[in-house]
């Protein structure tokens, strides 16, 4: 009899407690939804609509899409063991700095590649695109090889400067010119992940672009298709534009009712369920924070993300299932437009000079071009040498520049440290 009234008590206390537990979920629930409601109409009356449907992109004609072509080239590179990491090396050095090995081991690649890099080539000076993600289902839309984009990206930056250090200066111009429409199919987008690659991919143009704009056979017609081959996107808008739809994305997956995701096995399946409104509402939240945040300058060196708080925290597993990466994209679309108006300023500078014998007193005024770097929010610095050369750059810092992008002198000097021979 004892035995029973135990049992029939342990029985009770776990119903209780089931009770309870099933209580608490519904609650959760409920906040949850009401949380969401509230977060989404804020976010729908002061940023923009949180429909998937609005993203999806005009179809365009195959002959037309510059996209017919990089797909299948980043898709046709071959690389062996290493040649990743070569090239990646070679990308971001000038070829005065090459050895005879890289020259060779790069000949070898780049001989392997001449599909790739043929059908890379057909979309010089093709403007528009589409790389037909299906936005509207969410995060779980499909998207390209983008791995594959950067090391293709890679590849025609060495090809660029290998070309141009040989003096084959109609090659390396074609590799500026089909590196910039690789970054422009990618900023064009409005997947944020997307868009990031496309920022990196400009910059491997840009980098290519200073090597052949500061060479002292630079004639005002390559400066011309330079110019021509700069990315014309608006990456205050077409950041905006990608975290507006990552979190049309959100809200999509919460409605669609996917299976919200915990990579690290801390927290248990139910939990995550019932906290899946409250996650999203968290997340939309942050990523309206973000959309009035874009184009900001950067006058300090970004504070280092603690990594034991990214692994620490079932707040933290949570929040990261759903992958938002603005917080690096931010910071790196205003660089990139700090570089990208640098090498708009030092071509003009640089295309007046060989016509007029030298360089103007102050930087000419450039449509798009504001007045102030888009990264220090301050003026840009420029002087012309007693020797008829000039220099023109950010008076942004190595830290800051490596704060946002990880990186080697190298690259704060191919970006935002232009020195510009005089004019013969």
């Amino acid at each position: 009899m004892n035995r029973f009234r135990v049992l029939k008590a342990l029985l009770v206390t776990i119903a209780a407690v089931i009770g309870i537990g099933l209580l608490g979920v519904l609650a959760i629930r409920l906040y949850g939804a009401h949380r969401l409601a509230r977060v989404t109409e804020r976010y729908e009356r002061e940023v923009g609509s949180l429909s998937v449907y609005g993203f999806a992109r005009k179809k365009i004609p195959v002959e037309q899409n510059a996209v017919t072509w990089q797909r299948p080239g980043v898709l046709a590179a071959v690389f062996f063991p290493d040649d990743s990491s070569l090239v990646g090396s070679l990308s971001a050095k000038r070829f005065s700095a090459w050895t005879a090995e890289d020259t060779s081991k790069l000949e070898t690649i780049l001989a392997r590649n001449g599909p790739s890099l043929e059908l890379l080539d057909r979309a010089r000076g093709i403007k528009a695109s589409n790389w037909d993600i299906p936005y509207q289902l969410g995060t779980t839309a499909k998207i390209p090889n983008l791995l594959a984009a950067i090391n293709a990206a890679k590849m025609l930056n060495a090809r660029g400067r290998l070309a141009l250090g040989r003096g084959d200066r109609e090659r390396a111009l074609a590799s500026a010119e089909a590196l910039g429409s690789l970054a422009r199919s990618h900023e064009q987008e409005s997947a944020l992940i997307v868009v990031l690659i496309g920022l990196v991919i400009e910059k491997l143009q840009l980098a290519l672009v200073n090597e052949i704009t500061s060479s002292a056979l630079a004639t005002p017609a390559e400066l011309d298709r330079l110019e021509a081959s700069l990315c014309d996107e608006d990456l205050t808008s077409a950041v905006r534009r990608s975290i507006r739809s990552s979190a049309a994305a959100i809200a999509h997956d919460v409605d669609a009712q996917p299976a919200l995701g915990d990579d690290h096995g801390v927290i248990p399946r139910s939990l995550v369920s019932a906290l899946a409104n409250v996650v999203a509402a968290a997340a939309v939240e942050s990523h309206g924070d973000a959309d009035r945040a874009v184009g900001a300058p950067i006058r300090a060196p970004l504070p280092t993300i603690d990594p034991a708080n990214r692994k620490g925290g079932w707040w933290q597993h949570l929040l990261a299932s759903y992958g938002a990466n603005y917080e690096s994209v931010l910071p790196r679309a205003t660089a990139t437009a700090s570089a990208r108006d640098l090498a708009r300023l030092a071509i003009a500078l640089r295309r007046e000079a060989l016509v007029s014998g030298s360089y103007p007193a102050i930087p000419p005024a450039i449509h798009g071009v504001p007045a102030d770097d888009p990264l220090t929010g301050g003026p840009r610095a420029y002087v012309v040498n007693g020797n008829g050369s000039a220099e023109l750059g950010s008076t942004t810092t190595v830290e800051i520049v490596r704060s946002i992008t990880p990186g080697t002198q190298l690259s704060y000097d191919a970006l935002y440290k232009w020195a510009l021979p005089a004019p013969h």
